[in-house]
C-alpha cells in the first residue's frame, strides 16, 4: 500500500507537467521540475523498493507545482513577495534534486562502481558556490552608500578603539544584508584596521551532520589557518566543544579581528550576548562568546532576518536595520545589470514605463529587482 501511494503521487506530478495545458511550460522553475521528473522516472524504474523519504518529497512537489501555476503571470512581473517565494522554491527544488540524484546513484551503480561519490562532490561544489562569501562585485551594487558609511563609522570609531563591539544587521529576505557586509568587509580602511578578518556562514553546511555549534567553531578555526587534522585532534583529544572554543580564543587573543557571522538563524541562547567574558562560574563551552577575546578592539558583525535573534546576540542598541532602497534609480540599475548582457533582449520603446513598473513592483528590494531581470531573460526566445 505504501508503494502505491508513492506511485500515485508521482503520477499526479507527471500529469501536471505533461498535461495538455500549454501554459505549464511558463510556470516558474519549469526546467527544475522537468529535471526532477526525469530523476523520479529513473528511481521508480529500479527494481529496488522506493525509499520512504520520497513520499514527503512528492507531497511537496505536487503542492509547489500547483503554487507555481498560481504564480504564473502572462503580463507584467510578479510582486516582490512572489519573487522571493519563487527564490525559496528554487532553493528547495535544488535540495530535492541533489537528494534524488544521490538516491538514483545508489540504485543504479555504473558497472558495479557507484557514481555517488562524483555526484556528491558535484553537489557539494554547487552548494558551496552559492553559500555566502566575502566576495562582491561592487561595480554592480547600488544604493548602499549611506549604510556603508554608517557601518564603517561603527567599526572604526576611535572612542571604542580597544573595546570589543558586536553589531547586528537585520532586514527582510533579499534586502541586501550580506551585500552590505561584503562591501564593508572589503573596504581598504577596514582591511587596514583589522587582522585577521574571517567570514563565517552560520547556516548548516549540506555535508555536515555534526552539532552545528561544533561545525561553526571548527569552520572558524580552519578559516584562521588551523589545519583540518589539527582541528579534528583538538575536538577528539581536548574535550570537544570546550577545546575548540579555547583554541579559537588562543587564535584571536591580542589581535584586532573582524568576524562576520552571516545569516544567523539559531535561537539557542548559547549564541547570545557576544560581549560576555568567561567567568569563574562558567565553562568554555557554556557560550559562543567565550571564544571571542574582548580586550583588543575585536569586532563582530551578525546578519539575520530574525531581529530578536540579532538583539540576543549583540544587544538592541547595536542593531542596524536595513530598509528598502529609497532611490528609484538603484533598483532600475540592478534590473538593467541582470538583463543587459543578453544581446537578444530588446527593451520596449518606452523605457520610462518599464522603469516605473520595475520600481513599483520591486518595492526597493534588490533581490526582487534582480529576479525581475532574470524573469524577463527567461521570456526571451532563444
Amino acid at each position: 500500500m505504501a508503494q502505491e501511494i508513492e506511485h500515485y503521487l508521482k503520477e499526479q506530478f507527471e500529469k501536471v507537467l505533461d498535461g495538455k495545458d500549454q501554459s505549464i511550460s511558463k510556470i516558474p522553475r519549469y526546467n527544475q521540475f522537468q529535471e526532477i521528473k526525469s530523476l523520479l522516472v529513473d528511481i521508480f524504474s529500479s527494481s529496488s523498493p522506493v525509499d520512504s523519504s520520497i513520499r514527503d518529497k512528492l507531497y511537496y512537489l505536487n503542492n509547489v507545482v500547483t503554487e507555481c501555476q498560481m504564480l504564473t503571470r502572462k503580463h507584467g512581473f510578479n510582486s516582490p513577495e512572489e519573487l522571493l517565494t519563487i527564490n525559496r522554491i528554487r532553493r528547495e527544488l535544488n535540495k530535492i534534486k541533489r537528494e534524488l540524484k544521490a538516491t538514483k546513484d545508489k540504485l543504479q551503480p555504473n558497472n558495479g562502481v557507484s557514481s555517488s561519490q562524483g555526484t556528491e562532490t558535484s553537489s557539494r561544489n554547487t552548494e558551496i558556490s552559492r553559500w555566502t562569501t566575502h566576495v562582491v562585485d561592487d561595480s554592480k551594487v547600488y544604493g548602499f552608500d549611506d549604510n556603508v558609511v554608517s557601518m564603517e563609522k561603527l567599526l572604526l570609531e576611535k572612542e571604542s578603539h580597544d573595546r570589543f563591539k558586536a553589531v547586528g544587521i537585520v532586514g527582510r529576505e533579499g534586502i541586501g544584508k550580506t551585500t552590505l557586509c561584503q562591501l564593508i568587509f572589503n573596504k581598504p580602511e577596514v582591511k587596514n584596521n583589522f587582522l585577521p578578518r574571517i567570514w563565517v556562514c552560520m547556516a548548516r553546511h549540506p555535508d555536515e551532520d555534526e552539532d552545528l555549534k561544533v561545525a561553526i567553531v571548527k569552520r572558524m578555526l580552519v578559516y584562521l589557518g588551523v589545519g583540518r587534522e589539527t582541528v579534528k585532534s583538538i575536538f577528539d583529544e581536548k574535550r570537544g566543544l570546550e577545546g575548540l572554543l579555547c583554541a579559537l580564543y588562543q587564535q584571536l587573543v591580542g589581535k584586532r579581528y573582524l568576524i562576520v557571522l552571516d545569516d544567523a538563524r539559531e535561537t539557542d541562547s548559547w549564541y547570545g550576548q557576544l560581549d560576555s567574558c568567561l567567568s569563574r562560574d562558567k565553562k568554555w563551552d557554556d557560550g559562543f562568546a567565550f571564544g571571542l577575546p574582548k580586550g583588543n578592539g575585536g569586532r563582530v558583525i551578525v546578519t539575520s532576518r530574525n531581529e530578536e535573534l540579532a538583539k540576543m546576540m549583540v544587544g538592541e542598541e547595536n542593531i542596524h536595520r536595513l530598509l528598502p532602497l529609497s532611490d528609484p534609480e538603484s533598483c532600475w540599475k540592478i534590473f538593467k545589470d541582470a538583463v543587459e548582457n543578453d544581446p537578444i533582449l530588446s527593451y520596449p520603446s518606452d523605457l520610462e514605463d518599464l522603469k516605473l513598473e520595475i520600481n513599483q513592483k520591486c518595492g526597493g528590494i534588490p533581490l526582487a529587482a534582480k529576479m525581475m531581470g532574470q524573469a524577463m531573460l527567461e521570456q526571451v526566445p532563444k
